[in-house]
């Protein structure tokens, strides 16, 4: 299982350069079926705050939409459980609380992979981080 960060998405689906279009190839992967993927609800918010600041709230809600539609993507659900591990997280690796968020979901998922362009994950020493 590889967990992909919503950093993923949204070059995906916000850019036309050299990163965005390995970012694509990943989602394809796990559309296709060749790349099981998770991502953790958060992901969601994340995407629509994103998308709505750059490219306005239509489109937001477009790709909010096909994200939550995407096929092959299992989501992560957040609970009290997963929030303590978050906190756990984030004490032990100073990341922020979303980042926090994804790493305890990407544990939770128990993903063997995280597909991010942040380095900051790479602090979370159990989590093989790869950029796409």
């Amino acid at each position: 299982m590889t967990y992909v960060d919503a950093n993923i998405f949204v070059y995906a689906s916000l850019y036309d350069d050299a990163r965005a279009a390995r970012c694509r190839g990943v989602l394809a992967a796990i559309a296709e079926g060749r790349l099981p993927a998770c991502t953790s609800v958060l992901s969601w918010d994340e995407v629509s705050w994103i998308v709505e600041r750059v490219a306005g709230r239509a489109a937001a809600v477009r790709q909010g939409e096909r994200l939550l539609r995407f096929p092959g993507l299992r989501f992560v659900d957040c609970t009290p459980r997963l929030l303590a591990e978050a906190q756990r997280v984030r004490g032990a690796t100073g990341l922020r609380p979303r980042d926090a968020l994804h790493a305890a979901s990407a544990r939770a998922a128990g993903a063997l992979e995280f597909v991010t362009e942040d380095s900051d994950f790479d602090a979370v020493g159990d989590l093989r981080t790869r950029r796409p």
